[in-house]
């Protein structure tokens, strides 16, 4: 039976989304865990969008592909694995839409003896088949002591 270990983790999230010649970001800093289940790799956090919507978040390593699950005012299932195109949703109260990502790269660290680790991300994205531009995704992250 695998017994699963669980580890405060502090992160930095930052999105760059490139567009043609429009640039967006997104950063912010938050607290989380980091769960290990045998072969399986959890990252759980939350996330603010506006006024008082809250968005649990979870990315799900497994050694291949990352899994990103987003709960609360907005829903979100998408898989990545580099070099592959992965179909997904995105839902909030007033639509749904099918997402498609093309992943050029995927990369997972998870933090250990030097505390520190990394995820990094950089995807073509599309929300019903309206392409949203090239997506860089970063995170750091560093172990925290209980």
């Amino acid at each position: 039976m695998d017994r699963t270990v669980k580890r405060p983790i502090k992160l930095k999230f930052q999105t760059l989304i490139h567009n043609g010649d429009h640039r967006d970001s997104y950063e912010f800093t938050t607290k989380g865990f980091l769960y290990i289940k045998g072969q399986q790799q959890y990252l759980h956090f939350e996330e603010s969008f506006g006024h008082n919507q809250k968005v649990k978040t979870t990315m799900k390593w497994n050694g291949e592909e990352l899994t990103l699950i987003r709960q609360g005012s907005l829903l979100m299932r998408q898989v990545f694995e580099s070099g592959k195109t992965t179909i997904g949703r995105y839902v909030t109260s007033e639509v749904t839409w099918e997402t498609t990502a093309e992943t050029e790269k995927v990369l997972v660290q998870w933090p250990s003896l030097n505390r520190k680790g990394r995820i990094f991300l950089r995807y073509r994205f599309r929300m019903q088949g309206q392409d949203t531009g090239t997506h860089e995704v970063r995170l750091m992250l560093e172990e925290e002591n209980e």
